[in-house]
């Protein structure tokens, strides 16, 4: 009896283990529609290209000036676009055709990256005309970014949009861990006019391949069996839901964690001076394979934990991980932390963005993303900034370490919440 029990619970096991497989299978074997698999490629490189131009930013900021609020305005330049763009990205989607914007966005970010590689060579760089050629390129890559998020789940069946959303942020953040790769090997080859060249042509090669997919008719939105809610006091819930402890959480969350990023090139420069950029190029693109890492997981973990856990466990996770980078460790072990710190980052931040899905009424959940999206982005700027500041003060490891406390403070918010699952 109890040898027939215990078969009985291993093959259930491994019944429940092959369910979770095919689940898995099925989640991304749902994508195989040409119009995603050609407009994704697209993307990516497009983004790939503005990348690029990204690092080699970050890598002549670190040439042109040691001091850390200029270094880490590279990182604020790349963010605050995306506060600027995200609504009337959304607005114009509405009423435009979504591929002949997504066509003119990259136009504008190959047309900004010819003009920058240009000035590189021609009129030289001081940190103001860096930050606001970033800047400049920062508008029309966010642009695309947001408008690709709206229409990417649109180009497969509904039974797909969860997937499509999740290949979306992971082709995102693929061309955040192959940007800097390349960037890097053709800085210490090519020199970085042509570099920027290079970065260009990846975004050329995205129009043509755009150019040659035509996107089918959107679905229309009565037709998708969203049952009308009775409108009552929307404005009462976002004040009385919204801007409360979910709210302070992701702002705590973005200003924390996005001292990663803004104080890295700054660590790079004090702890290898000699190899600036493949060491840069190395850890950038190693929290870029995080990302990638937390996106393949996220279905798995998300089957498995509830969101709050799933919250609480990656903020601390990302606390050690932080303390980790701040600690003075030789390159190698350094990339672990990185790749570590992107998978947490990755999970956290998807997981944020489904919390708020849930917990908004039907009605509001496209106004609650969106503020939401907005919360995050304003959280990455500004803490670039501030982040930058702190560190001309304490240094760079001292402040990254007060933003690990932060990220930490963030789990603690987390109680007490509903255990909800996605």
């Amino acid at each position: 009896m109890v040898k027939h029990t215990v078969e009985s619970r291993k093959t259930d096991r491994s019944s429940g283990q092959m369910f979770g497989q095919a689940q898995t299978s099925a989640f991304w074997t749902k994508l195989a529609s040409p119009h995603f698999l050609t407009s994704a490629i697209a993307a990516l490189l497009a983004y790939q290209g503005f990348a690029m131009g990204w690092f080699v930013s970050s890598v002549l900021m670190t040439e042109l000036t040691d001091d850390p609020t200029l270094i880490a305005m590279i990182h604020a330049a790349v963010h605050i676009p995306l506060l600027i763009v995200t609504l009337p990205a959304g607005e114009l989607s509405s009423r435009f055709d979504r591929r002949i914007l997504l066509l003119v966005a990259h136009a504008l970010t190959a047309l900004l990256l010819m003009l920058y590689a240009i000035i590189a060579s021609q009129l030289g760089l001081s940190p103001a005309l860096l930050i606001i050629m970033l800047f400049s390129l920062g508008l029309t890559a966010a642009f695309a970014m947001s408008l690709w998020q709206i229409a990417g789940p649109d180009l497969v069946d509904q039974t797909a949009v969860a997937a499509a959303t999740t290949a979306i942020s992971g082709s995102f953040n693929l061309a955040r861990m192959i940007g800097p790769l390349i960037g890097a090997a053709s800085l210490q080859g090519l020199g970085i006019t042509p570099t920027l060249l290079v970065s260009g042509g990846f975004v050329v090669l995205g129009i043509g391949l755009l150019l040659a997919v035509r996107w089918p008719l959107r679905p229309d939105p009565t037709s998708l069996g969203v049952r009308a809610e009775p409108t009552r006091k929307p404005l009462a819930y976002s004040l009385s839901g919204f801007l409360n402890r979910r709210a302070l959480q992701i702002l705590l969350i973005s200003v924390c964690g996005s001292a990663v990023w803004a104080l890295l090139p700054t660590l790079i420069q004090g702890r290898f001076p000699d190899d600036v950029v493949a060491s840069l190029g190395l850890l950038t693109s190693s929290l870029g394979a995080g990302a990638l890492v937390g996106a393949f997981a996220a279905k798995a973990v998300h089957s498995r934990l509830a969101l709050s856990s799933v919250l609480k466990l990656s903020a601390v996770m990302m606390f050690l991980l932080m303390a980790g980078i701040a600690w003075p460790l030789p390159l190698w072990l350094s990339c672990l932390l990185a790749v570590g710190m992107g998978t947490f980052w990755f999970l956290n931040g998807t997981t944020l963005n489904i919390s708020v899905r849930i917990e908004a009424p039907a009605r509001l959940r496209g106004h609650m993303v969106a503020r939401f999206l907005m919360t995050f982005y304003f959280g990455m700027a500004i803490g670039s900034v501030l982040w930058g500041a702190l560190a001309s003060h304490l240094g760079a490891a001292p402040t990254l370490f007060v933003a690990a406390v932060g990220v930490f403070a963030s789990s603690v918010l987390e109680r007490g919440s509903i255990p909800h699952r996605a």
